[in-house]
This record gives structure tokens, C-alpha cells and sequence, in this order.
């Protein structure tokens, strides 16, 4: 697997004794791997553009040199010059105790875009244009209940509580919750469980050395011991969209795995389910990230424009 070159840490800080603190010091926090190892890949890179032996020797202005130098030279985005800025905050401000004004002034534009959402018309289109089982499977569930593509590879046989009838999902931060699901998809799931009766997941993974010459699809992913790749999940997706022509050109955007989260989210507030369930069932922390999906819900659009047309004047 190809490392990313922009999470990758500096080799020759490592056995550094500050870098071992601050290592344990972010292992220790309620932080993402991934956000872990961009916090250490910022701090690395900071050391390697001064060369210093400690980076308890920088200073608030050496460290916005830094900053503007990957704004100005490197002509980083803002988005990306704020994963620096929360790198460096963590290691001088919560590590070491460096109360700089800097942390409280320096500010960067965060461009959010809105979800992408299809259709409910071209959903049902690319669901039913994929014709492998597992894969089909794994769609419907992630989109039937909201889930991000990792909660999804790796449900279990043990989440679906039939008699309840919901899913329950570990989120972000080990965070668990619970999704209902309808009768049909209920029975759906059944039935495909006991095509491979796999003991540990839902939807097992077969590997790159499976072919049907070997043992069927069936055989394969009852044996195996461990869940279907994230990278194949996705691929699958990129071929069913290339498939039907909707490639991300003419102003249309990429069709993602998260694509089939957002629309969820959508359909449901145009159904009127109350914003704080589908909050609920999102995983959302807060309603705030929950409140975009109504700039897009087109029941929301076509009451407003009715009210508009109530309006005086016209």
C-alpha cells in the first residue's frame, strides 16, 4: 500500500526525546488516526524547515514564519495551512504550555461545500445497476441507514437486532449508536447472511488471490477472517458510475461512497423526520452539521417557493 506523502513522518526525528513526549502526549487525546498522524507529520515538517535539534527553542515568530512560508512559498490552500496551525497549537500551546497570542488571532477561511446529493430517481438507478451480491448488499445497507463507508465494512452478524429492528453502529471516537432499518432490508440482510454464514462480519473481504477456480465466492467469504476492504468498496462504486456515464466533468461532482450518507440524510428531512433523530442517526455531535442537509431538501425549496408566491406585490 502506497504511503501518503502527506502524513508521512520524518524518519530522522523519531528517536528525538520531544518527539517521543509529543507522540505519547497525542496518542493519549481523543484525536483520529488520522488526525494523529497529520499532527505529527506538521510538527516533523516544522523541525525539518529549521533544522533545529529541539523545537523547544522556537519562538511564537519563528513558528508564523513558518505558517506564512507554507502559505506564500508553498502556496498551500487555507484548509490546509489550518491543519498546520492546529498541529503547531497542540504541540506549543497544549504540550508545552506556550499561551502565544498567535493561537487566538491567526485565522484561516474554511471553504464548506454543500454535500453532494443525487436524485432519488438516479439512486434507485445506480442501486439497482449493481449486479454483484456483496456489493449491492453493502450499498443498500449504507445507504438504507446513513452509515460512513468504515461503519459499514465493519458491521457484524451481532449488530442487526432483528427483533428491535435496528443496526448498531460504532461511529467516530468508538461512539455507538443505533439506526432502524425497514422490515424489507431486515429480511434482505437474512438472506444474504446465509449465502456465506460468515461467523465474525456482515461483509467479509475474499482478498486479491481469490478466483473462482479455486473455491466459490460463497466459500470464500465464509472463511475468511476479516472484513471487505474500504479501497474495493470504492472502487466497485467508480465502476458503476463509469458504467453509467456519470463521470464528474460538466459541473457534475463525484459520486462517493459519502454521497449515499448525504442523500439519506436528505430524504429523510423531506419525509419530515424530525432533525434531531436524523442528527441521531447521522452520528452528529451537534445539529450544526446536521442543519446543511436542509439548503438541499427539495420539499424545503418548493414550500418556499409557494410562500414566495403568497407574497404581497405580485
Amino acid at each position: 500500500m502506497k504511503q501518503n506523502k502527506k502524513t508521512t513522518v520524518d524518519s530522522r526525528i523519531i528517536s528525538q526525546p520531544w518527539y517521543k513526549d509529543f507522540t505519547t502526549f497525542v496518542e493519549l487525546r481523543d484525536l483520529r488516526p488520522r488526525t494523529r498522524k497529520a499532527y505529527l507529520y506538521w510538527v516533523g515538517r516544522l523541525w525539518r524547515f529549521y533544522e533545529c535539534k529541539s523545537i523547544r527553542r522556537l519562538g511564537e515568530r519563528r513558528v508564523l514564519e513558518f505558517l506564512v512560508h507554507l502559505k506564500a512559498d508553498c502556496e498551500l490552500k487555507d484548509p490546509t495551512v489550518n491543519q498546520a496551525l492546529c498541529a503547531l497549537r497542540a504541540l506549543f500551546r497544549d504540550h508545552l504550555g506556550r499561551p502565544w497570542k498567535c493561537w487566538n488571532d491567526i485565522k484561516f477561511h474554511r471553504v464548506q461545500l454543500l454535500p453532494n446529493i443525487i436524485s432519488r430517481e438516479e439512486m434507485t438507478t445506480l442501486l439497482n445497476s449493481i449486479r454483484e451480491g456483496r456489493f449491492r448488499g453493502l450499498f443498500t445497507v449504507m445507504h438504507h441507514c446513513g452509515l460512513r463507508l468504515s461503519e459499514c465494512t465493519h458491521l457484524k452478524p451481532g449488530h442487526i437486532d432483528g427483533k428491535r429492528q435496528v443496526v448498531r453502529v460504532k461511529g467516530k471516537g468508538d461512539k455507538l449508536r443505533e439506526v432502524p432499518i425497514s422490515e424489507e432490508l431486515l429480511e434482505r440482510l437474512r438472506r444474504y447472511w446465509k449465502a456465506h454464514r460468515n461467523p465474525e462480519w456482515l461483509f467479509p473481504g475474499v482478498g486479491q488471490g481469490w478466483t473462482p477456480k479455486r473455491c466459490s465466492l460463497a466459500k470464500a467469504m465464509h472463511r475468511s477472517d476479516h472484513p471487505i476492504s474500504n479501497s474495493s468498496v470504492q472502487n466497485a462504486l467508480k465502476a458503476v458510475v463509469m458504467s453509467l456515464g456519470w463521470e464528474a466533468k460538466g459541473g457534475r461532482r463525484p459520486i462517493t461512497c459519502h454521497t449515499l450518507r448525504h442523500c439519506y440524510a436528505t430524504y429523510l428531512l423531506e419525509e419530515s423526520v424530525s432533525i434531531r433523530l436524523v442528527s441521531q442517526y447521522l452520528g452528529h455531535a451537534s445539529l450544526r452539521p446536521t442543519l446543511t442537509y436542509l439548503h438541499l431538501t427539495e420539499v424545503s425549496e418548493s414550500k418556499a417557493r409557494k410562500v414566495l408566491g403568497r407574497l404581497p406585490g405580485l
